[in-house]
């Protein structure tokens, strides 16, 4: 019995290295990229509000009440509560750090501030926008970023010119190696994305509308692809 089990482990010793080099083939991994260009039709700005005062509540105040004008503002011209949110609110102490003094900083005061995160579904009210809340108080703009409310198809379409890019850049790298290449072994896709502009600029009160270019959008999509190699 223990004769018969040690030749059978035999066989397995010797039959395995020859069943992994089977495994074994030649393969070709390539990625490719896509890009759909997009008109964008809506936008998402975060706006800040700063108030300093000596006393925190009062500081707390200030931003509270500028920040239920802009508000109140918005929902006036039309953005729905789900495209309004308060994003952070914090409080700090100010202190002042004159060298000339052996003792202590000494606390002047606290200043209060609070980001909002807003989002503009028809693009051609973004400039008043952004004025009118200059007027209510916001003192700074934080970021804007450009997007498509429907990017489904945009996306699909940066996913399928990922494809073809990938079997163009697979098929260019087998004839430069005289290999022909072999069937699928897998696709990987890397995402799909957007290429957002963002900016910081502090915001005063403006007398007219602030001009807002759009542009174009660039959803981008990569994918990573296995192909089998075959032998000539």
């Amino acid at each position: 019995m223990r004769r018969t089990i040690a030749i059978m482990g035999l066989v397995l010793a010797f039959a395995t290295p020859l069943q992994a080099e089977n495994d074994a083939a030649a393969r070709l991994t390539v990625t490719g990229q896509g890009v759909a260009d997009v008109v964008p039709d809506m936008a998402r700005i975060s706006l800040g509000v700063t108030k300093d005062a000596p006393e925190a509540p009062v500081a707390l105040e200030g931003v509270a009440k500028v920040a239920q004008a802009i508000f109140a503002r918005l929902e006036a011209v039309g953005i729905a509560p789900r495209d309004m949110q308060t994003a952070q609110v914090s409080l700090a102490p100010r202190y002042d750090y004159n060298r000339n003094s052996d003792g202590p900083p000494k606390l002047t005061g606290f200043t209060a501030s609070t980001t909002l995160a807003v989002q503009v579904r028809a693009l051609d009210q973004l400039g008043a926008i952004m004025s009118a809340v200059t007027q209510d108080g916001a003192n700074q703009l934080n970021g804007l970023q450009f997007d498509v409310q429907d990017r489904a198809s945009a996306e699909d379409a940066a996913r399928a010119d990922a494809v073809k890019d990938a079997m163009a850049r697979a098929k260019v790298l087998a004839d430069a190696a005289g290999v022909t290449l072999g069937p699928i072994i897998s696709i990987h896709e890397g995402g799909a994305r957007a290429a957002p502009v963002y900016g910081r600029m502090t915001m005063e009160a403006a007398q007219s509308d602030m001009p807002i270019a759009a542009g174009e959008l660039e959803i981008g999509s990569s994918v990573t692809m296995v192909f089998e190699l075959l032998e000539e």
